[in-house]
């Protein structure tokens, strides 16, 4: 696949996964929220070393995505802000050693994380496409 359609893929992946995090945060499953804002982020990181010609592994760590990039990237702080959600992938999907479940963020900084995961989206595209660009559908033509 080339680096090209890998970015698209990307950033689809993302908006997927945005409109699965706002129904999940209007149904009231914060746990998968968090889990979903990680992902978008995630998504919005591996779309972005693409971009800059950067290999990345199989880590879902946010702060390690952010330290990959070149230093001075644009996205840098952005994607290093959201490195609390990095915990979700595990976190929420599964009980602790004793069985409890981990509580979720509050609805307040679900809310304000949900918009700032839009925005960093909408400002990761217009950094890759540039103002008239926009992602196709991958895999349908």
């Amino acid at each position: 696949m080339s680096a090209q359609r890998r970015i698209e893929a990307f950033f689809i992946l993302a908006d997927r996964g945005l409109r699965s995090a706002n129904t999940l945060f209007r149904e009231g499953q914060l746990e998968d929220t968090a889990l979903f804002i990680q992902q978008v982020v995630e998504r919005v990181a591996r779309a972005l070393l693409t971009h800059a010609g950067v290999q990345f592994g199989t880590s879902h760590n946010l702060d390690q995505m952010a330290n990959s990039l070149p230093a001075g990237h644009a996205f840098n702080e952005r994607i290093r802000t959201f490195d609390r959600y990095s915990p979700a992938v595990t976190a929420f999907r599964y009980p602790t050693s004793t069985g409890r479940l981990q509580p979720p963020p509050s609805i307040a900084e679900l809310r304000k994380a949900l918009e700032e995961v839009e925005q960093l989206v909408r400002d990761a595209k217009l950094h890759v496409y540039g103002p008239t660009g926009d992602v196709r559908p991958v895999g349908r033509e």
